[in-house]
């Protein structure tokens, strides 16, 4: 079975979640981010439009007083200068608020920050008819939709419910004033506002679900796909076990130490001495059998020399050994020729 029809079966690795969020693929929510941003523009709104009213009657009050006496060249500047203090001292914290907005909620619904260059950089795919309609219908676009419509549902059924319920009351408010229009406008727009805040936000937690279980779909693998990242990861399996085999040997040779199963001893009385175990056909490489410290050194060497051990003395080379490896390890690769130049002078090799 090839690849490209293997059935997306296993769970997506740690490496291929981290290798997608790199590349900018990682779950997120719009409609979540729109519910937030939508809550905190009109919870700011109520609040700095309270403080901006006492500005907004000063400029409605001065272009009503003016606007029949002054000149509109003359009026023109103060209005607009007015205006456009109103208008900033609502429009730069607006616009604050609604990036701390998108931010945070992106942080949580990422889970940190995600930069990548991938999504924005031209890909042929995008505009490939092919591709293009396996996107069309897919299940994404279908839970899109889906969302779409909901939404779309709720806010109808919103803005009919109280259309028919303050209709009257509108049309009855324009015997009293100015403020009696503006209090019912007020109280038929507040329902509106908080359906559609909630509508958002339900619609926002739950597409949250659905967008983490249509990401992990995507993020599938083939038992293929599995098996190539493990052996990119580990490496080949004959390696692998070429390795094992060399180990359990470097463990075998290990347990061959001591002054008894040492071929060559290398040191000095004053110094450091080191017992060499190399037998060919057995050990691949030259083995530290045992070890002894200037205090030790001349008992072991005299040992030695009575059960028959061949004794070398350089004791600047058992000094290096000693102090880089440990006894029932391999002869450190950067000694081996002098440890082959004085095993061949031993002749034991």
């Amino acid at each position: 079975m090839s690849g490209t029809s293997e059935e997306k079966s296993l769970p997506a690795s740690d490496k291929k979640i981290r290798d997608a969020r790199e590349k900018g693929q990682v779950s997120k929510s719009q409609d979540l981010v729109a519910g937030t941003v939508m809550f905190a523009s009109i919870t700011y709104l109520a609040f700095a439009l309270m403080s901006e009213q006492r500005k907004i009657e000063e400029l409605v009050d001065l272009v009503a007083r003016r606007v029949h006496v002054d000149p509109f060249a003359e009026l023109w500047p103060t209005v607009l200068t007015l205006a456009g203090g109103i208008l900033m001292g609502l429009a730069v914290p607006l616009l604050a608020v609604t990036i701390a907005a998108i931010v945070l909620t992106n942080l949580v619904v990422m889970r940190g920050f995600v930069f990548s260059t991938t999504p924005i950089t031209p890909n042929f795919e995008h505009i490939n008819p092919v591709s293009g309609a396996k996107r069309i219908f897919s299940m994404r676009s279908v839970v899109e939709f889906l969302k779409a419509l909901f939404k779309v549902a709720v806010l109808a059924t919103a803005f009919v419910i109280v259309f028919r319920m303050g209709l009257q009351a509108l049309m009855q408010s324009s015997a009293c004033g100015a403020p009696c229009v503006m209090n019912t406008f007020k109280a038929l727009l507040q329902p509106l506002i908080i359906t559609a805040v909630i509508a958002f936000f339900v619609v926002g937690l739950i597409d949250v679900l659905v967008q983490n279980w249509l990401f992990k779909r995507d993020m599938k693998m083939t038992k293929s796909e599995q098996k190539r990242e493990r052996r990119d990861a580990d490496g080949d399996p004959a390696i692998l076990q070429q390795r094992q085999k060399q180990r359990r040997e470097m463990q075998a040779y290990a347990t061959k130490t001591g002054l008894m199963n040492a071929s060559l001893l290398v040191g000095s009385p004053e110094g450091w001495t080191v017992g060499i175990r190399y037998v060919r056909g057995e050990t691949p490489v030259p083995m530290i059998a045992c070890r002894a410290n200037p205090g030790q050194s001349r008992t072991m060497i005299t040992e030695a020399l009575l059960t028959g051990i061949p004794v070398i003395r350089d004791t600047q080379l058992a000094d290096a050994i000693a102090r880089s490896a440990q006894t029932g390890e391999p002869v450190p690769e950067k000694m081996f020729q002098r440890v082959a130049d004085l095993l061949v002078a031993a002749k034991l090799i």
